[in-house]
């Protein structure tokens, strides 16, 4: 009896540590440096990834092909033909082209597992998928819900931009979009535009 409720109470600890937000799935783990009324600072750790590139000139086309081209992955079509668990957020790395007419970089990338951190995941089978690492990492975090569209998010990046008043505090060069719910959650859904810190 003592044993179960050890690891009972163990497991809620654990579960405690992940942000409601994460929606109880397996997320980056970080450490809030700063809050503001407008933003946090955040400091992640290291932490691996699942992901593949998009150059397209459309984001929600874009996005799309990397979901699935993940979700594929996640579903078996990887070196070990076994099923992953779906994690949180769907991340996607923007580095937008040099012109109004060229194409932007699209990475999508999905968290590996909790036990897939120390040694990564499986090998993708697709070859427009790889693992990846993103080192550790201080990120500027603007949050806000709904549906959230290109607009939203660009609209977004533009008040994170006004909050942080200080360019050079963060890279221009790209920028990150982070999406933790199911397309069926109708109600408090979390969505996060992201700066890296220079």
């Amino acid at each position: 009896m003592y044993t179960l409720a050890l690891i009972t109470l163990l497991a809620a600890s654990a579960m405690a540590d992940v942000p409601s937000f994460c929606n109880r799935l397996d997320c980056p783990k970080f450490k809030v440096l700063r809050t503001t009324d407008e933003y946090e600072v955040r400091e992640y750790e290291e932490s691996r990834w699942a992901s593949t590139d998009v150059y397209d000139m459309d984001f929600n086309r874009a996005r799309s092909i990397g979901f699935n081209r993940l979700f594929m992955y996640i579903s078996g079509d990887n070196a070990a033909n076994s099923k992953i668990p779906m994690t949180a957020p769907v991340l996607t790395t923007i580095i937008p082209g040099q012109g109004p007419a060229c194409e932007s970089n699209f990475t999508t990338s999905f968290y590996q597992p909790f036990n897939m951190q120390k040694s990564g995941g499986p090998a993708p089978t697709d070859t427009n998928a790889y693992l990846s690492v993103l080192p550790k990492v201080t990120m500027y975090v603007r949050s806000f819900s709904g549906y959230a569209s290109e607009e939203d998010f660009l609209n977004q990046a533009g008040k994170l931009a006004a909050a942080i008043n200080n360019p050079e505090a963060f890279r221009s060069d790209l920028y990150y979009t982070a999406g933790y719910d199911s397309p069926f959650k109708f109600l408090n859904r979390h969505n996060e535009i992201l700066f890296r810190a220079k």
